[in-house]
């Protein structure tokens, strides 16, 4: 068994799946025969098992989403500075806020959730400073927005 901390988390151990590789150079290196996979696999546990994140953990999330803390701060609706201290485990996200980390990893990891389209409407939204007239007209069919 292998503790593989080079993914930032302190708690995850290899029982295969990797080797050791002579580098001339550099000497014995680590090699995971699918890293990818194994990430997935790690990532995966954490929107799906775990009770509440931890700071490493949402790191973790962020890294493999390929997010700086910026754009994931935009996606929550919070400042980057949130995301740094949540990564540094100097504060806890809400509740709120942590289920739609793991939704946007989903939607990152399958591609069928359309999270991060949405909420970057809601932020296009939000940044609106006059409320648009919003028309609409009964049909036969019931009410809808007018064209």
């Amino acid at each position: 068994m292998l503790k593989y901390d080079d993914c930032g988390l302190r708690n995850i151990w290899l029982e295969n799946g990797y080797r050791f590789d002579e580098i001339e150079g550099h000497g014995k290196c680590l090699e995971i025969d699918d890293i990818n996979g194994l990430h997935r696999a790690i990532a995966h546990h954490l929107v799906r098992f775990r009770k509440r994140l931890t700071g490493p953990e949402i790191r973790f999330l962020r890294v493999e989403m390929g997010m700086s803390q910026k754009r994931l701060a935009d996606c929550l609706g919070v400042d980057e500075q949130t995301i740094s201290l949540w990564e540094r485990s100097q504060r806890r996200p809400t509740v709120a806020a942590e289920r739609m980390l793991r939704l946007l990893y989903l939607e990152h990891a399958d591609g069928k959730t359309k999270v991060a389209a949405m909420i970057a409407k809601w932020n296009e939204t939000d940044r609106q400073e006059e409320a648009e007239k919003l028309m609409f007209q009964e049909t036969p069919e019931g009410w809808r927005m007018a064209a």
